[in-house]
C-alpha cells in the first residue's frame, strides 16, 4: 500500500500549479468549469455562443463538408436529421450487440452500425453524411464525444484567453453506474480531444461538492444524490464528513440505469404527439420519416421544459409534410397532467431503483437519510420533485440550475488537484464498484469475485479453476462485469480474457487460481496463477491509472467450481 501512496503523491505533485478544468460530459448537454482566483470560486466557462452549456450533438454538414458541434449541429438536424448524432453517451463503451444498444435504436434519427466486434471501446459506430466519393462517414462513440470535448476545450481556452494547447488537463465526470469499459471509452474520448484526463469523477460526488456548505456540515451526514439527466439516472448514497483538513467522501451505495433519463420522456411525448396528429388531422407519421420525428422530439423537449413553470402549452408543429396530404400546420395542447402520464414509466423506474438502493442494498430507513439533493436538468420537472419527496419523506434540495451542479463540482475537484493535495483528506474520495466483477464458469454461470457496492482498493480471494478434459492444453478465463444480480455469463459484459497453456494431464489435475486486484488508483489487474508450476498471466482491464479509486471490503464466498 505504501507504493500506491507514493505513486499517488507523485501524481498530485505533478499536477500542482497546473490549469485543470472540470468537464461534465452529458448525454444532452455538456459544460466546463474552472477555478476563478479573483472570485475565489468555481465558475462556468461560456461557449462561443455565450451559453453555459453546449448541446452534446455532432453533425456532418455535407453541403459545406465540415463538422458542426453544439447548437449549429442541432440546427442542422432540422433538415438533415440523419447527419446529426445525439445522446451518444448512452452507447459509449458498449458492444454493438449489447441489448442497451439494440433497444431503442428505432427511436433514433441517425444510424448506428457495428464496429466489427473487435474493439470493445469502438464497437458502436454512427453512420452519417457522405464523403466526396459518396461513402458514408463513420465515427465511433468515443470519436463523437471527443468532438464535443474538443469544442468545450477550444471555447474554454478562448474564454480564458489562452492557447488551446495550454488547456490540456481535465477532470471528466461519468455516471457512478458506468462500468469499466464506459469509463475507459470516456478517457479515450478525452484523448481524441487532445486532453489528458487526470481523473474520472463520479457525477454524484461532483454534485455534492457543488452544493458545498449548504449540505456538508461538520458532522458526518448521509446524503442521497438523485441524478436524473437527459440519458442516465444515478442514485448514490454518500457519507460525508468535514473538519479543518477538508472533506471525506465515502460512497456507500450506487445504483442506476445508463439508459434512463429525460430522452425517454421526450420520446414518449413525441409518440403521443404523433398519435394526436393522426387523430386530429387524419394522417400518420411514417416510422421512417426522420425529419418529422426529429421535429416532434424537439417540440416535445421544448414543451416539457415549458411545463415546469406552466400548466399547459400549445405545441406548434409548422409545415408538417407527411406525404398523404399537402403540408400543414398543427397545433396540439399539451397539459402538465398529460406530460406526467407520458413520464409515468420513467418515474416508476427511478422510484424502484431509489427504493432498492436505500432499503435493500444499504439497509436503511428514510429517517436515516440527512439530505436529498437533486441533480440534472430533468429534476426541474415538478412531478419528479414531488415523487422524490413522497418517497424519501425529505423535501429535496434543488437549485435553479441543477444541470450545472456536476460541472461545477468537477471544477471544484480539479482545483483541489491543481493545489497538489487540496482540501481533501488522503484517500478522501472513497468509491465503490457499481457493478459486480467476476468470471464465466463452464456452465455459463457468472461467478462474482468482487461484489457490487464494494469499496476499493481490493484483492479478491483466490478463486480455483482447473481443466475439464483429459490432456487439455489450455484454459481460458473470461473476465465479466455486471449487471447487478446477474447469474448467467451471457447477461454480462466481457472485459477481456486470459489464455494459459496447460501441460497435458488428467482432467481437474492442473490447479490455477484467479485473483482480481483493484488498486486504489483505479487500475484493475486480473491474475491467473498456475500454483503447481509457479507461473502466472496478468490482464490489465483498465488502461489508465487516473480513474478514481474503488475498494472492496466484502468477503467473497469460497468455492471450488471449475472453468474451461
Amino acid at each position: 500500500m505504501s507504493d500506491e501512496r507514493d505513486i499517488l503523491q507523485e501524481k498530485l505533485a505533478a499536477l500542482e500549479g497546473q490549469l485543470i478544468v472540470g468537464i461534465d460530459l452529458g448525454t444532452t448537454k455538456s459544460g466546463v468549469s474552472v477555478w476563478d482566483a479573483e472570485r475565489k470560486q468555481v465558475v462556468m466557462l461560456p461557449n462561443a455562443e455565450g451559453q453555459d452549456v453546449t448541446p452534446s450533438v455532432v453533425g456532418w454538414d455535407r453541403a459545406h463538408k465540415q463538422w458542426l458541434v453544439g447548437r449549429a449541429a442541432r440546427e442542422l438536424g432540422r433538415q438533415h436529421p440523419g447527419d446529426v448524432v445525439y445522446s451518444i453517451k448512452r452507447y459509449i463503451g458498449r458492444w454493438y450487440t449489447d441489448p442497451n444498444v439494440l433497444y431503442g435504436r428505432q427511436d433514433l434519427t441517425y444510424k448506428l452500425v457495428s464496429g466489427g466486434g473487435i474493439d470493445q471501446l469502438r464497437d458502436v459506430v454512427a453512420e452519417l453524411g457522405s464523403d466526396e466519393g459518396g461513402k458514408p462517414i463513420r465515427l465511433t462513440a468515443p470519436e463523437i464525444s471527443g468532438r464535443v470535448l474538443s469544442k468545450l476545450r477550444q471555447d474554454a481556452a478562448h474564454d480564458l484567453q489562452r492557447d488551446k494547447e495550454e488547456l490540456k488537463y481535465a477532470v471528466i465526470t461519468v455516471p457512478a453506474y458506468f462500468n469499466v469499459l464506459q469509463r475507459r471509452a470516456t478517457i479515450l474520448a478525452g484523448k481524441e480531444a487532445g486532453l489528458e484526463v487526470v481523473d474520472i469523477l463520479n457525477e454524484p460526488t461532483a454534485a455534492a461538492l457543488a452544493y458545498g456548505d449548504s449540505v456538508l456540515g461538520p458532522e458526518e451526514r448521509r446524503i442521497l444524490v438523485y441524478d436524473l439527466g437527459g440519458g442516465t439516472f444515478d442514485i448514490s448514497l454518500l457519507e460525508v464528513s468535514r473538519d479543518e483538513a477538508g472533506y471525506t467522501f465515502y460512497t456507500r451505495v450506487v445504483d442506476g440505469d445508463t439508459r434512463l433519463g429525460g430522452d425517454d420522456i421526450d420520446i414518449s411525448v413525441a409518440r403521443w404527439l404523433a398519435e394526436q396528429v393522426a387523430e386530429r388531422y387524419q394522417t400518420s407519421v411514417r416510422p421512417d420519416d426522420q425529419i418529422t420525428w426529429g421535429q416532434l422530439r424537439r417540440a416535445a423537449e421544448e414543451a416539457k421544459v415549458a411545463l415546469s413553470a406552466q400548466e399547459a402549452v400549445t405545441v406548434n408543429l409548422p409545415g408538417l409534410d407527411l406525404g398523404s396530404r399537402p403540408p400543414f400546420d398543427a397545433q396540439i395542447e399539451l397539459t402538465r397532467d398529460q406530460l406526467e402520464t407520458c413520464a409515468a414509466d420513467v418515474l416508476r423506474r427511478t422510484r424502484t431503483i431509489t427504493k432498492r438502493a436505500v432499503e435493500n442494498v444499504a439497509g436503511l430507513t428514510w429517517d436515516q437519510i440527512d439530505e436529498v439533493i437533486l441533480v440534472g436538468g430533468q429534476t426541474l420537472m415538478p412531478a419528479i420533485q414531488r415523487d422524490v419527496e413522497e418517497l424519501t419523506k425529505h423535501k429535496p434540495r434543488v437549485n435553479d440550475r441543477p444541470y450545472l451542479a456536476v460541472a461545477l463540482g468537477a471544477g471544484e475537484y480539479a482545483h483541489n488537484l491543481s493545489l497538489g493535495h487540496g482540501k481533501f483528506h488522503e484517500n478522501a474520495l472513497i468509491n465503490v464498484i457499481a457493478l459486480p466483477l467476476g468470471i464465466r464458469l463452464d456452465d455459463n454461470t457468472f461467478e462474482p469475485l468482487v461484489q457490487a457496492n464494494a469499496t476499493v482498493p481490493h484483492v479478491s480471494r483466490p478463486f480455483p479453476v482447473t481443466t475439464l478434459e483429459d490432456n487439455q492444453t489450455s484454459i481460458s478465463v473470461e473476465v465479466l462485469q455486471g449487471p447487478r444480480g446477474a447469474t448467467q455469463a451471457d447477461q454480462c459484459v466481457m472485459l477481456g480474457s486470459i489464455d494459459m497453456e496447460v501441460p497435458p494431464a488428467p482432467a481437474r489435475t492442473p490447479k490455477f487460481e484467479v485473483v482480481f486486484d483493484v488498486l486504489s488508483d483505479g487500475t484493475m489487474k486480473v491474475i491467473v496463477a498456475d500454483t503447481r508450476r509457479k507461473r502466472s498471466e496478468t490482464l490489465d482491464i483498465v488502461e489508465t491509472r487516473r480513474t478514481l479509486a474503488w475498494r472492496d471490503q466484502s468477503q467473497e464466498k469460497e468455492t471450488a467450481n471449475g472453468t474451461g
